[in-house]
């Protein structure tokens, strides 16, 4: 691949070269097997690596109009492979053009473009390599320092590694969401009986402490398309019972209960010193055909509406008034029209010691590209202040994806170099580099490295 790929300035290609490509990674959110990385699993073929687990490539292949039995159904893994291999001339302008090529190149050391060799050949070369490489293998092919694949509060955090960087981000859709299963569990994994919500939220602040042993220093929470906080009512008890009981909310009622718990959960965060990231405004039920198909996580899902600004600002203000205050919080928007509320959000709260308590986080799935990423940052540097940015995080289920780490550094160097030679930006290596570092690891570092 050109070492100068994406840059085209000198501006641009200095801050690369002198201040970024060579930054550790620091991995926040990301959906990665850690059974995997603990067993340092060897792939079988490049199918199982590159393409099996990544909803991304299925989703431009149907776009493609490649069948279902090439992406998730009974066709050889050679056979998917040849599909996807032929997929790429046609992918130019989407980024997994790039992300494939950079990930051959960074991994295997292979060049991809301009796609001449036949599909065999490149799947006999990718095979041969693999059998040198392994899970554990792959993941020292980059500088990650802090590596952080999603986990449930009732998971098995025994596969973590935190003296590797291997640690659990809490994913706590199921903690809102409580059923009288998931009490059960919570009840057995911690001794606690749990009869009432507020055994409930002490038995949560118990597990979390294991979390925070395990080097847990993120959350996790999907406001999807048609979020509502609602303030508490005081009936929260009397729905809880009813959730004990097997029973099945209303709407309303489940609304009223999963703000009252992301309320406490956010306490917690605060007080053991977590960040807590919102991913906001996915619609995730689109194709139900796809869906039975390929699973909840199949790569069909789409851009929902705009954010819900009142239930956003009325959630943030409720938690803001508890005893620990808000903790470290990303917005994370699906919705690019979405990009000036969520940066303007970082002035209308505040905490006395800490940059940007409230902060937009990195241009999220549909819009992790080239141009996500470029309005992302146009809004952040003038809605908001993007020195704070706390950089990009793969948000992937593939090994192959820190990749990605590289690309947002590329074209945020780009990007900062064509506002310099429009004079938009200051011609000043000093002030420029210093931002470049804090946003692609000083600033993710800082939420790792604190102490509670």
């Amino acid at each position: 691949m050109d070492k100068d790929f994406i840059l085209t300035g000198e501006c641009a290609k200095k801050l690369y070269h002198e201040c970024a490509e060579k930054l550790p990674i620091i991995d926040y959110h990301n959906h990665l097997c850690v059974a995997d990385i603990d067993a340092d699993r060897k792939f079988d073929n490049i199918t199982k690596l590159w393409i099996s687990v990544d909803p991304y490539k299925h989703r431009a292949m149907r776009i493609l109009g490649i069948p279902e039995k090439y992406i998730t159904g009974d066709a050889s893994d050679y056979e998917k492979f040849e599909k996807w291999y032929g997929c790429l001339p046609r992918l130019a302008g989407n980024a997994l053009f790039d992300w494939s090529v950079m990930e051959f190149d960074k991994v295997f050391g292979m060049e991809l473009y301009p796609f001449e060799k036949e599909a065999k050949a490149v799947w006999e070369e990718a095979n041969e390599k693999l059998k040198d490489l392994s899970a554990r293998k792959i993941l020292d092919k980059f500088a990650i320092e802090y590596c952080a694949p999603c986990a449930s509060l009732i998971d098995d955090l025994t596969l973590f590694d935190k003296s590797k960087g291997i640690c659990p981000s809490l994913r706590g859709d199921d903690i809102v969401a409580v059923n009288a299963a998931y009490a059960d569990k919570l009840e057995k994994l911690t001794g606690m009986e749990i009869n009432s919500l507020a055994e409930y939220e002490e038995a949560i602040e118990k597990r979390l402490q294991a979390f925070v042993e395990a080097g847990c220093k993120y959350s996790d929470h999907a406001l999807d398309d048609g979020f509502e906080y609602v303030l508490d009512d005081g009936r929260n008890e009397e729905r809880f019972q009813a959730v004990l009981r097997g029973e099945i909310l209303n709407e309303r009622d489940k609304k009223y209960l999963s703000s009252r718990i992301l309320k406490t959960l956010a306490g917690f965060y605060a007080k053991y010193g977590f960040t807590m990231q919102l991913h906001i405004g996915a619609k995730r039920s689109t194709s139900t055909r796809l869906r039975k198909i390929a699973g909840p996580a199949g790569g069909y899902a789409a851009i929902g509406n705009c954010v819900n600004v009142k239930s956003l600002t009325d959630m943030l203000d409720d938690i803001e008034k508890q005893e620990y205050g808000l903790p470290k919080t990303l917005l994370f928007t699906l919705n690019p029209a979405d990009n000036a509320v969520m940066s303007i959000l970082s002035g209308s709260y505040s905490k006395d010691g800490v940059e940007a308590v409230i902060s937009q986080g990195p241009a999220w799935w549909w819009c992790d590209h080239y141009q996500g990423m470029c309005e992302m940052l146009d809004h952040l540097s003038v809605f908001g202040v993007m020195s704070t940015f706390i950089g990009m995080t793969t948000d992937s289920r593939s090994l192959l994806s820190f990749v990605r780490h590289d690309y947002f550094r590329r074209i945020l160097c780009e990007w900062i170099g064509q506002k310099v030679a429009k004079g938009i930006l200051p011609d000043n290596f000093e002030i420029l580099s210093d931002i470049v570092k804090r946003m692609c690891y000083d600033n993710a570092a800082k939420t790792i490295k604190e102490e509670i």
